[in-house]
């Protein structure tokens, strides 16, 4: 049986043209970039290649380019950088309800050592109260991070509303735009954002590199130490191949750009036919201020990580939300904050598509899901949808 795999928003397959280009780095810059011999010297400037051509495609400068092991690092990095470099200057930090577990987890631990951290709300669509960011602000507020696209109902966030909100102030700006990058065009300077996280494993790259933007002039705090390498902001001996992959995995973007269309016919498609065919079916999020390729879906007949059961038997691959906390069998922290009822936030689940996905796939899977209906329609009435 073939594997149909729709959760492209956890983690995508690598791109052929990715390999090549690592295999090729593994055997031509195997030498440590800080050796001065010629070898050393070979694999630096294959580092800054790398970082050269991922400024390019942000239409920012290569010393704005920080590599790390991914988009968590990347959000450590810029929130407990940020924070601790400015903790002179206020203790007030902004962020949202419906951040990664990596922001969030790092804004409780700011908040556990002398910091104030204030949570904007979002609606039933997913969106950013703007007017209540606003009115958060303080003279102490120092930093603002909202995440650009989420990562399990694809809602997009008003990134460049807010940088106009906070453009003259005296307060930083990150992006967490991990599950952005490559579906939107983005550029910080443009969206005046000062920090912007990035990870190569979300585009066709590999797995444990990715990248913080920062803008110039911007002083973040060392959270780690030892080494000269990132300009001290991130010591250790760097992965050429895997930054290599990152580097090429950013290239594939302009020339998979054709693709966004027919991956958001597919998804759309899907959703239609789940529509049509299912009642009480509801789609999570905004109808239309969300990236193309995911789709969060509320299956009233059936708990979410039990529809992932039924169709993982079937060799088929969905996610109930993030790859980054399912594990713990909690909630959606994303819908419960959107005010999601419980029954609908435990009887969601999520389909991302990606440059693999194929129309028949698509139709496989609204036919499973249909079957998985029909089993257990019968415990619901019309009063109950």
């Amino acid at each position: 049986m073939d594997e149909i795999y729709l959760d492209y928003a956890a983690t995508t397959p690598i791109d052929p043209a990715v390999q090549i280009a690592m295999r090729e780095a593994e055997r031509e810059y195997y030498a440590n970039a800080s050796s001065i011999h010629s070898g050393g010297q070979r694999s630096k400037v294959r580092i800054e290649k790398a970082r050269h051509d991922i400024a390019s495609a942000l239409e920012a400068r290569a010393g704005e380019i920080v590599f790390t092991s991914g988009g968590t690092e990347s959000n450590n990095l810029a929130l407990l950088g940020a924070a601790l470099a400015n903790r002179n200057k206020g203790r007030h930090i902004i962020s949202s309800g419906i951040e990664h577990p990596s922001v969030l987890e790092t804004c409780r631990h700011l908040a556990s050592n002398g910091f104030d951290v204030d949570y904007v709300k979002v609606n039933k669509q997913g969106e950013i109260n703007l007017k209540q960011l606003e009115s958060l602000l303080r003279p102490e507020t120092i930093l603002v991070s909202v995440m650009m696209a989420n990562n399990e109902t694809g809602c997009i966030s008003p990134i460049k509303e807010i940088g106009e909100i906070l453009r003259g102030k005296d307060i930083l700006f990150h992006t967490d735009a991990v599950q952005a990058f490559g579906k939107i065009d983005i550029y910080p300077q443009s969206l005046n954002v000062d920090l912007l996280s990035l990870s190569a494993h979300k585009i066709y790259g590999p797995k444990g590199i990715g990248a913080l933007y920062m803008r110039e002039g911007i002083r973040l705090q060392k959270i780690y130490y030892g080494g000269k390498q990132e300009a001290g902001r991130r010591p250790g001996i760097e992965n050429i191949a895997a930054l290599v992959g990152l580097a090429e995995a950013v290239a594939q973007i302009t020339v998979q750009k054709s693709e966004r269309k027919r991956i958001s016919t597919l998804r759309d498609g899907l959703e239609n036919e789940l529509l049509n065919r299912i009642p009480g079916i509801k789609i999570n999020g905004h109808e239309t201020d969300r990236i193309y390729s995911i789709s969060n879906i509320y299956f009233p007949f059936l708990a979410g990580d039990s529809v992932l059961m039924n169709l993982d038997m079937q060799g088929i691959l969905i996610s109930t939300g993030s790859a980054c906390s399912s594990g713990a069998q909690s909630p959606s922290h994303v819908l419960n904050t959107m005010g999601l009822s419980e029954h609908q936030v435990l009887h969601s689940f999520r389909i991302s598509l990606g440059r693999f996905t194929t129309e028949l796939q698509i139709s496989k899977t609204v036919d499973a899901i249909y079957d998985i209906y029909v089993k257990h329609k019968e415990r619901f009435s019309n009063r109950d949808l």
